[in-house]
């Protein structure tokens, strides 16, 4: 058996609701990079059917389109491992309510990774229809260097 990566990226979202896909779509332009000791996943909404990959990884980057209190569509929003384990709700979507469930039970488990954090974008549109909004696709890229400067701090190379 072939040993996983240490350090797992998780695209989460649903690329049908606009923005709500920006997730997916962020892991999908840092998978271009190439970046070694580093897999990334598009978790679309799979929620705790994604435990699986999270168990037993040293650190878990998860990114996703965030509702947070006082936040305005495209800011920028980080979530260190506190707010990530904290049983208020911080990211709202339909497959959130399992993520969080997903890192809960990994911990429970004693297979939680040792690092977590969350990078997202507050959504401009929640719309039916495929693709990112034209301000979201513009935001795209501060979401992609905050994810870039996060695993860099973690020491992955060529971040």
């Amino acid at each position: 058996m072939t040993e996983r990566p240490g350090v797992l990226v998780l695209g989460l979202g649903n690329e049908l609701f606009t923005d709500e896909g920006v997730g997916v779509v962020a892991g999908r332009r840092l998978e271009q990079l190439d970046l070694p000791g580093v897999e990334i996943i598009d978790g679309g909404t799979l929620g705790i059917a994604l435990l699986p990959e999270i168990e037993g990884r040293d650190a878990l980057l998860v990114l996703d389109a965030v509702a947070k209190a006082g936040a305005q569509p495209g800011e920028i929003v980080e979530f260190d491992e506190q707010d990530l384990y904290r049983p208020l709700k911080l990211m709202y979507s339909a497959h959130q309510v399992g993520i969080d469930e997903t890192l809960v039970a990994a911990r429970l488990m004693g297979k939680a990774p040792r690092r977590a954090r969350a990078v997202g974008l507050v959504p401009y549109s929640l719309e039916t229809g495929y693709g990112l909004s034209p301000q979201a696709e513009e935001r795209l890229g501060e979401l992609l260097e905050r994810a870039r400067a996060v695993l860099a701090e973690w020491g992955v190379e060529g971040a």
